[in-house]
């Protein structure tokens, strides 16, 4: 019974993780206008490709989008944009992602850090979240992928943060 379950979870999540899973044109549009257009992003690109493609996305959808090469310049661009979510590419040159991912995550005022990764399994994933992080973007990008996550990211920044005159405990 077990192995049966355990089949059914294994074939479900590979249908999840489909390598071209891209909506159809009509669902994509219903998907974006569900997108705010007031994110602010910092992205570390691992590659001119991804960059080239984040930069469509945001403009597309009015993304304040901007652009670090290494975690210290990362870190001074954070007290100038102040981003709702921060990008990061898992083969940073020449530093290592969960020092990335750690000390983006502490200097901001409560961005999600998403990191950009070929690999996308369940032990990078906790990795990720016990360095600080908030989730894993499947690598290659594609615009699908990335309104996914800035979706949920952004909605989880949005439900986090302290409502005007509210006090939480």
């Amino acid at each position: 019974m077990l192995g049966t379950i355990s089949s059914i979870v294994k074939a479900f999540s590979s249908l999840l993780l489909k390598k071209d899973q891209n909506f159809p044109p009509a669902a994509m549009e219903r998907y974006s206008d569900a997108i705010p257009g007031s994110i602010t992003i910092l992205s570390l690109p691992g590659t001119d490709e991804d960059r080239q493609l984040l930069e469509d996305v945001s403009r597309r959808y009015n993304w304040q989008m901007s652009f670090a090469s290494t975690t210290d310049e990362a870190r001074e661009s954070l007290r100038r944009a102040k981003p709702q979510i921060i990008l990061i590419d898992r083969k940073i040159d020449g530093e290592d992602w969960r020092y990335a991912v750690s000390s983006l995550a502490a200097a901001s005022s409560g961005a999600c850090v998403l990191l950009m990764s070929q690999v996308t399994d369940d032990y990078l994933w906790n990795e990720v979240v016990t360095n600080g992080g908030f989730d894993v973007l499947r690598k290659p990008l594609t615009e699908s992928e990335i309104l996914r996550n800035v979706k949920l990211a952004w909605s989880y920044w949005n439900g986090t943060r302290p409502s005007a005159g509210v006090v939480r405990k």
